[in-house]
């Protein structure tokens, strides 16, 4: 029997190259004249927000107001700062272009902008009592699927952890998917923001709550990863292989909105407050063990996506009936198969390997518990689909440092 499930996905996605020229008709469908430009102080210098300037200039808005101090691991104070602007200019909806950690500063201050009080009060899962001011999302990296999530997660520096914000108001109305946006992306962050991607795609599909719909955008999303990732790595201009990474990613978006992930998400969460961690390279050198963690409960279905997958694997055909076909490769031996195949392509995009590689310093037996215990109160445990101890944890954290 089939679980029951509500799948929920209300953003509008559009796709396509030059499609940020429609910014202006969207803007004047949500009856908004006033955005606020949420994005970070590098793209700017890289050129990447002309075009979308000069949209806005055609649309009749000429001097829109930018907030570009978003840093590469947002926090509550930064949020803060961009209520106050939009409220301070009476901005009547968000407009954020940037990588993750700007969409979710746009979804956060985008709660500052529509509600009363200061964001912390709306902290948690489900605290949103209705809808915020209109937002469009436009990712610059193919990896966070912010842009069709309905969470936003921030740093606090006081408490050390990062904090969840999660409620169906804050889906952005529209996802716009521009492949030009990325071609300026350096191969470092391509490839780690890319294993983000994966990381929501693999999780999601064994996830304790997933679903017949998810499950088909995680395999999905995993065949334009594998495929296309290590193009898109070693040649930033290869517009098609862009366009795949930035398609799997919102797929993975989607089903990690709709099914949870997990453990891997969990420690990186827990590391990412505490040593201020990229998210997308702390999720690759995790990944593995987090799979192997996982594999006596889910092996089945770690086989049954290798046999998805294997033609985009090998490089060749393989008969349709032998993608799950369960006597083809046995459940257990197929799924280390996945496992080596992602350890293959972190290796192949050339990302770190090791915590310690991330900066992270020698971690205390005081430290890790610490860790560990962050990471069994993290909202993301509650999907992985074995449960895991404090002890387990550890032992997962001490052996990818």
């Amino acid at each position: 029997m089939m679980q029951p499930f509500v799948f929920h996905t209300p953003t509008k996605i559009n796709f396509g190259e030059d499609t940020i020229c429609g910014i202006g008709d969207l803007l004047f469908e949500m009856h908004a004249s006033r955005p606020l430009l949420v994005t970070d102080a590098n793209l700017i210098k890289a050129g990447v927000l002309k075009p979308v300037l000069a949209v806005l200039k055609e649309a009749g808005i000429e001097n829109p107001h930018i907030f570009d101090e978003v840093p590469a691991d947002s926090d509550v104070d930064c949020c803060r700062k961009a209520a106050q602007i939009a409220r301070d200019n009476q901005c009547d909806s968000v407009i954020a272009v940037g990588g993750g950690s700007v969409m979710d500063t746009g979804k956060v201050a985008n709660i500052g902008l529509s509600l009363p009080g200061d964001v912390l009060e709306y902290e948690g899962i489900n605290t949103l009592a209705g809808k915020l001011q209109p937002m469009i999302a436009i990712p610059t990296t193919a990896g966070t699927g912010s842009e069709v999530s309905a969470v936003a997660m921030v740093k606090d520096h006081q408490q050390g952890k990062k904090l969840v914000f999660g409620s169906r108001f804050l889906f952005p109305d529209v996802a716009i998917l521009d492949p030009k946006l990325l071609l300026s992306l350096p191969p470092k962050l391509t490839a780690a923001t890319g294993l983000d991607a994966l990381t929501h795609a693999i999780e999601s599909y064994v996830a304790a709550t997933t679903n017949a719909p998810a499950d088909g955008l995680c395999l999905e999303a995993m065949r334009l990863i594998f495929a296309s990732l290590p193009r898109a790595t070693a040649n930033g201009a290869d517009l098609e292989a862009r366009s795949a990474t930035l398609i799997g990613s919102m797929m993975a978006g989607v089903a990690f909105t709709n099914a949870g992930v997990g453990v891997v998400h969990a420690i990186a969460h827990s590391l990412g407050g505490k040593y201020g961690t990229h998210h997308g390279m702390t999720n690759a050198i995790l990944l593995v063990p987090g799979m192997e963690f996982n594999l006596s409960e889910v092996a089945d279905k770690f086989g049954a996506a290798y046999r998805y997958l294997r033609s985009t694997l090998m490089s060749e055909p393989a008969p349709v009936g032998q993608w799950f076909a369960k006597d083809a490769l046995p459940g257990e031996p197929a799924g280390r198969m996945l496992i080596a195949a992602v350890k293959s392509l972190i290796t192949e995009c050339r990302l770190p390997e090791r915590l310690r590689d991330l900066g992270v310093p020698e971690i205390s037996e005081e430290d890790l518990q610490e860790l560990a215990e962050m990471s069994m109160t993290d909202p993301a445990m509650m999907f992985n689909p074995k449960p895991a101890s404090t002890e387990d944890l550890m032992a997962i954290i001490k052996g990818a440092y």
